[in-house]
């Protein structure tokens, strides 16, 4: 099984240059200023150098445990160790590659903020040159890139980011609580920070802190009815000068029937979609209402979303009614770009999604130290490299990287 094709992909989440043949100075300031855990006394690989082989052995399909990142280590290649940078060996006369205790001790006792912001964050998306051959391993799906094309410039005019918390089940700690992790992703599914927080409950005590560090002028922020939280949404608007779109539920009675009561029949429907897929066919019906004296901090807008849903199978039709404020005025948004926002929130669902299937995050069993977080961190990088890639669906872009798929046509 070739490896070098294998640290290519490393090397386009630490940014390489053309073809992923070499890994440039900025991808690897940003891992060196990682704070090391170790004793400076006795190291001998480092710390970039045990990243980014993490990030390569963990792409390959398959990999998803320790135990694959000590198969992968003993495959690689002498170049492909040189590349990233191991320690050379005198007296060997080889390259040294580490074992896989090293690579866990490291993960497990590592700063994951740090490592969070080395890897994840705002990057800018690769574009072919021109006159670059199409990705033969690429499978093409025209309607949907076009339709994917299409969302990518709705989403440029507005920008939108989604917070959301995932448990990772496997990850469970001595005292039997499991790990949960509180994440913020832009619409579309790349994750751009994350943050362990003790139980789901206490997700909204660190929403302040996860978005902190973010740019978010002008920005959208969506959120499930756990963050539809006064103090947070107002510090949301006057801090950081963004937007927000928050789900109302019974955990905000006095919200919930003021939204409920506003006179919904005489408000026309604002926007229709259909689509079918999943076995099931959903029809979405969003109505907006301007909202003067609603007891919330900077409410503008009050929405009803209306949902049905038919199972093709059975013929079996459910309705769900769901109720939202919004900081926008129809001047900053209309109904379909709200019925947009309010769909695609569910882009880190699908992320977390990924994270479980094709990584099986979920079965995993780390839960030492820091190590469920950087691994989470390490999957984010690896989904957001290959998406830029161009393949749709992940778990292809990670077996071409397990037979050695040529990737020099990567646009980086």
């Amino acid at each position: 099984m070739p490896a070098v094709a294998l640290s290519r992909v490393g090397a386009r989440v630490v940014e390489s240059g053309p073809g992923g043949e070499n890994l440039p100075a900025s991808a690897w300031q940003r891992l060196e200023a990682l704070p090391d855990p170790r004793s400076p006394q006795g190291r001998i690989y480092p710390l970039a150098c045990l990243v980014a082989i993490a990030v390569c052995a963990f792409t390959v399909a398959g990999n998803d445990r320790f135990t694959a990142v000590g198969q992968w280590i003993r495959r690689a290649s002498q170049a492909d160790l040189a590349r990233l940078r191991a320690p050379w060996d005198p007296l060997a006369g080889r390259y040294r590659a580490p074992d896989e205790k090293t690579i866990r001790v490291v993960l497990d006792r590592l700063d994951p903020r740090a490592l969070a912001r080395a890897l994840l964050g705002p990057r800018p998306r690769g574009r072919r040159r021109s006159g670059e051959p199409s990705k033969a391993s690429v499978r093409d799906y025209r309607a949907r890139r076009a339709a994917g094309q299409a969302q990518a410039l709705a989403r440029e005019r507005l920008k939108a980011v989604a917070v959301d918390g995932k448990t990772s089940r496997g990850a469970r700690r001595a005292d039997g609580t499991r790990v949960h992790l509180l994440g913020v992703a832009e619409h579309g599914g790349r994750l751009l920070d994350h943050l362990e927080v003790d139980v789901k409950h206490n997700e909204t005590s660190h929403f302040t802190e996860l978005l902190e560090p973010l740019d978010l002028d002008g920005a959208v922020v969506t959120s499930d009815a756990l963050h539809t939280v006064r103090a947070n949404l107002n510090w949301l608007v006057k801090n950081k000068k963004a937007h927000y779109i928050a789900v109302v539920k019974q955990n905000q009675p006095l919200l919930h029937a003021q939204v409920k009561a506003l006179p919904w029949r005489q408000v026309p429907g604002g926007s229709t979609a259909r689509e079918t897929r999943h076995g099931r066919t959903e029809t979405r019906t969003l109505k907006a209402a301007h909202v003067s004296r609603l007891d919330f901090p900077h409410a503008r807008q009050a929405i009803k979303i209306t949902r049905w849903r038919k199972d093709t199978a059975t013929g079996k039709t459910t309705r769900q009614t769901v109720y939202a404020v919004t900081s926008l005025t129809s001047a900053h948004a209309t109904a379909p770009d709200l019925a947009r926002l309010v769909r695609e929130h569910w882009s880190i669902e699908a992320h977390h999604h990924v994270r479980d299937v094709t990584f099986s995050e979920d079965t995993s069993t780390s839960r030492t130290g820091s190590g469920p977080a950087n691994l989470a961190t390490i999957r984010a990088a690896i989904i957001t490299a290959i998406k830029d890639a161009g393949y749709l669906h992940v778990p292809e872009g990670r077996r071409d990287h397990s037979t050695g798929v040529p990737l020099k046509a990567w646009t980086l």
